[in-house]
C-alpha cells in the first residue's frame, strides 16, 4: 500500500520537476531545451527526454557562478534522490549519498560511479577518492540515479559524470580568480586556453589554503589539471590529466555532550594523535573515437599513481597505490536502433602498510601487505525507438574481479595472512519510455547492482589479522521505478520518480571499543530503499533560473541481527528522510547578478540499533546567498567582482554524522555564517 501511494505521489511529482536550464558558453547565454540535448551518460546517446531511466543535468553557469568552489556541493545542488554533506574536512572529502546508497562511506566515496572528464575516478574495488577534483574547473556534471552495474559495473546507488569547463572561444584566453573568506579561506584560481583550427585546450591551477571552523581542521591543496582535443575527419582524440597535493588536519566527530560544551572543538584524542592525510596523485587518461559509417569505434586508458600518509586515532597508514585500464566499444546508429558492446580491463596494487601511532609518529609496524584488484568485464546495450513513441532501452553486463592479498608480517605470532577471492556477478537492466504527448513521456526500468567491498573495507578486520575479511560479501540490489518527464513549454522542465530497491548483504560501517575512529564493516541480511523525487527547473530568460528538488527516502532494515538483537524494520543510518532543494540564479550577461540556494534536511538517524531515534541529529535548514557584477569590460578585458553569505541565519546544524560511531560520537558539526569575497579577471575574450 506505500509503495502505490509512492507511485501515485511520484506520478504527481512528476508535475515538479526538471533537468538543466540555460547554459552559458564563453559569454553568451542562451536557453538549451533538454529535449534536444544529448544525454551521454546512458552509454547509447539519446533525448533527456526520452530516457528511460532519471538524468539530471547541471551546467558551467549554475557550477561556477560566484560559488566558491570549496566542494562538489557546488556542482551537484538541488539534484533530486541526491545528498551531498559538504564537511569542509579536506581529510576525509565530501559524504555522497544517492537513493540512500554511499551512506556508510566515512571517507571518499561509495556505491557511486564517478568518472571525469570520461576518466574513472573510481577504483576497480568501488572506492573512489574525489581530492584530485578541481570543483572551481568544472564545466557540466550530469547524475544518473538508481542501480548502475549494467551500465557501469561496481556500482548501486547511480554514477555521476563530471567534465571540465570548455576551451574558451578564442586563440588564447586566461581566467582567474582570487577569493578570500572566514576562517583563514584563500583560494586562488588561474585558466588559460583556447582553440586553433582543429585542436582545442585548457589548462588550469589552483591553490586553497583554509584554518577551519573547528580546531585541527586546517587544510592547503595544490591542484592543476589540462585537457587537449582534436578532431578531424572522421577521428577524435582527447587527452586529459590531473594532479593534486594536499594535507589536511583531521578534527573527528563529536557526541551530543561534546557538542553541548564546544561546537568548535576537535576530538581530543585526534588532536593527540594528530589525526589527518597527507596525499598526492597524479591521473592522465588518452580517449580516442574513430567514426566509420554508422558505425563508431571508441578507446579509452587511463593511469594514476596515488601516495597517502594518514594518521587516524589507533594507525599511521602509509599507502601507495597504482591503478590502470582500458575500455574499447563498439557502437552503431541504424536509424531506430542503437547499440553498443564492449569490454573493460582494470588493475590496481595497493602497498599498505599499518604501524602503531604515537601522537601522530610511526611506532611498531602492526600491517604489512600487498593488495591487488583485477577485474574484466563485458557488456552490451541497445536502445530502440519503436512505433514512433515506445523507446526501450536494455543492458547486460558481466563483471569479475579478483582480490588477492599477499601478507608480509609473518612471523611465529603472527600466521601468514595472504589470500584471494574472486566476486562475479551477471547485471541486466531495462528501460521502456512512452511518449504519451510530444511534451511528456512516462518511463519505467527494472535494474540490479553489484557492488564489492572495498580493499580498505576487506582490509579492516576487527579481530585485528592481516589479509582481507573472509566474511564480507558483496551487496547486491534489484530496483524497480516508475516517472514521468515533460517540458510544458520551452522554459518549463518537470519530472518525478518512485522506486523500490531490496539491497542483499548491505555493507553496514561500525566502530569497536578498542579501535575507536577506525571503521570496520559488516554485512545485513538485506534492505528495503524506497522513495519520492520530484524537481522542476524554470527559465523564463536567458540567464534566470529557478531549481527546485524535493527527496523522499525511506531505507529501512529487512533481517538484520548483531549478537542476538534483531534490528529489523530499524532505519538505515546516515540517510536523510526527506530532502528540499532550491536554487535561484539571475545572471544576465552583463550587470548585477545574484544567486540563492536554500537546503532543508530533515532529522537523520545514525545508529542501527537506534529504533526510538534518541540520537538522530536534528533537522536544519540553511541559506546562501551570493552577488556580483558580472563582465564590466574595457576591450578584451572583463572583470567581475562577487560576494557571498553561505548559512546566512547562523544556524547551528551538523553537516554531516559517523554511522555507528563509537562512544556515540555520531556528528560533525557545520559553520556558523561565513562571508566571503573575491573577483574574477578574464583576458583576451572577443568582445560580444
Amino acid at each position: 500500500m506505500i509503495f502505490r501511494n509512492a507511485f501515485a505521489a511520484g506520478v504527481f511529482a512528476a508535475l515538479l520537476s526538471a533537468p538543466p536550464t540555460p547554459v552559458r558558453a564563453q559569454d553568451t547565454v542562451r536557453i538549451v531545451p533538454l529535449d534536444t540535448v544529448t544525454v551521454q551518460g546512458l552509454g547509447t546517446p539519446g533525448p533527456a527526454l526520452r530516457a528511460p531511466f532519471p538524468v539530471s543535468v547541471v551546467q558551467e553557469t549554475e557550477i561556477r557562478q560566484a560559488r566558491p568552489a570549496l566542494a562538489l556541493t557546488d556542482a551537484l545542488s538541488a539534484l533530486p534522490g541526491v545528498q551531498v554533506d559538504n564537511r569542509l574536512n579536506y581529510a576525509l572529502g565530501e559524504r555522497i549519498s544517492v537513493r540512500g546508497q554511499g551512506a556508510r562511506a566515512q571517507f571518499g566515496v561509495r556505491g557511486i560511479r564517478v568518472l571525469v572528464d570520461g576518466i574513472p575516478a573510481t577504483l576497480p574495488d568501488g572506492q573512489t577518492t574525489l581530492n584530485h577534483v578541481d570543483p572551481g574547473a568544472l564545466g557540466r556534471a550530469e547524475v544518473i540515479r538508481g542501480p548502475a552495474s549494467a551500465l557501469y559495473g561496481n556500482a548501486s546507488g547511480g554514477v555521476i559524470r563530471l567534465a571540465p569547463a570548455a576551451p574558451p572561444d578564442a586563440p588564447l584566453a586566461s581566467d582567474h580568480r582570487v577569493l578570500a573568506g572566514s576562517d583563514g579561506l584563500l583560494r586562488m584560481e588561474t585558466s588559460a586556453g583556447g582553440r586553433a583550427g582543429a585542436a582545442a585546450y585548457r589548462a588550469w591551477v589552483s591553490r586553497l589554503s583554509y584554518n577551519g571552523y573547528r580546531q585541527h581542521a586546517s587544510a592547503e591543496n595544490l591542484n592543476a589539471g589540462g585537457t587537449f582535443s582534436w578532431a578531424r575527419g572522421a577521428d577524435q582524440v582527447r587527452l586529459s590529466f590531473t594532479a593534486v597535493r594536499y594535507d589536511a588536519l583531521n578534527p573527528g566527530s563529536l557526541s551530543d555532550s561534546l557538542l553541548r560544551v564546544d561546537r568548535g572543538a576537535a576530538f581530543a584524542r585526534n588532536v593527540e594523535q594528530r589525526t589527518g592525510e597527507e596525499g598526492r596523485q597524479g591521473q592522465a587518461g588518452i580517449w580516442w573515437r574513430h567514426q566509420a559509417g554508422p558505425g563508431a569505434l571508441e578507446v579509452a586508458a587511463y593511469a594514476l599513481a596515488r601516495s597517502i600518509d594518514n594518521p587516524i586515532p589507533t594507525a599511521v597508514i602509509d599507502l601507495d597505490r597504482r591503478v590502470g585500464g582500458v575500455r574499447a566499444t563498439w557502437s552503431a546508429d541504424a536509424g531506430p536502433l542503437r547499440w553498443l558492446a564492449g569490454a573493460e580491463v582494470e588493475g590496481q596494487r595497493d602497498d599498505r602498510l599499518n604501524f602503531a601511532n604515537q601522537a601522530g609518529e610511526r611506532g611498531t609496524r602492526t600491517l604489512d601487505q600487498r593488495e591487488r584488484v583485477a577485474s574484466s568485464s563485458a557488456f552490451a546495450q541497445g536502445a530502440a525507438e519503436l512505433l514512433g513513441r515506445l523507446e526501450v532501452l536494455g543492458a547486460l553486463r558481466y563483471d569479475r574481479f579478483r582480490f588477492s592479498v599477499r601478507d608480509r608480517l609473518v612471523s611465529e605470532a603472527n600466521p601468514d595472512d595472504s589470500g584471494a577471492r574472486t566476486l562475479q556477478r551477471v547485471s541486466p537492466a531495462l528501460g521502456v519510455s512512452f511518449a504519451a504527448t510530444p511534451a511528456v513521456s512516462i518511463y519505467a526500468n527494472v535494474a540490479t547492482a553489484f557492488e564489492t567491498p572495498t580493499t580498505t573495507e576487506l582490509a579492516n578486520r576487527p579481530t585485528g589479522a592481516g589479509g582481507f575479511n573472509p566474511e564480507l560479501q558483496p551487496q547486491r540490489t534489484v530496483s524497480a521505478e516508475v516517472g514521468a518527464k515533460a517540458r510544458p513549454a520551452p522554459w518549463l522542465w518537470l519530472e518525478g520518480a518512485a522506486y523500490r530497491a531490496r539491497v542483499e548483504d548491505a555493507l553496514i560501517p561500525f566502530e569497536v571499543a578498542g579501535a575507536p575512529g577506525r571503521v570496520f564493516y559488516r554485512n545485513a541480511g538485506h534492505a528495503r530503499h524506497r522513495g519520492v523525487e520530484a524537481s522542476a527547473i524554470v527559465a523564463p530568460r536567458p540567464g534566470w533560473s529557478a531549481r527546485a528538488a524535493y527527496t523522499w527516502t525511506d531505507a529501512r532494515f529487512g533481517r538484520y541481527v548483531v549478537d542476538g538483537q534483531d534490528r529489523e524494520g530499524n532505519p538505515v543510518p546516515g540517510v536523510a528522510p526527506h530532502r528540499l532543494d532550491v536554487s535561484l540564479l539571475a545572471s544576465p550577461e552583463r550587470g548585477p547578478f545574484a544567486g540563492m540556494d536554500l537546503r532543508h534536511v530533515s532529522s537523520t538517524p545514525v545508529a542501527d540499533d537506534d529504533a526510538e531515534g534518541r540520537f538522530r541529529s536534528p533537522a536544519y535548514t540553511l541559506l546562501d546567498v551570493r552577488g556580483g557584477w558580472e563582465g564590466a569590460r574595457a576591450g578584451r578585458v572583463a572583470l567581475s567582482p562577487f560576494v557571498g553569505v553561505m548559512n546566512v541565519t547562523d544556524r547551528v546544524y551538523n553537516t554531516s554524522v559517523v554511522v555507528n560511531a563509537f562512544g556515540r560520537r555520531y556528528y560533525e558539526p557545520g559553520p556558523g555564517r561565513t562571508v566571503y569575497a573575491g573577483v574574477r579577471l578574464t583576458l583576451g575574450m572577443p568582445e560580444s
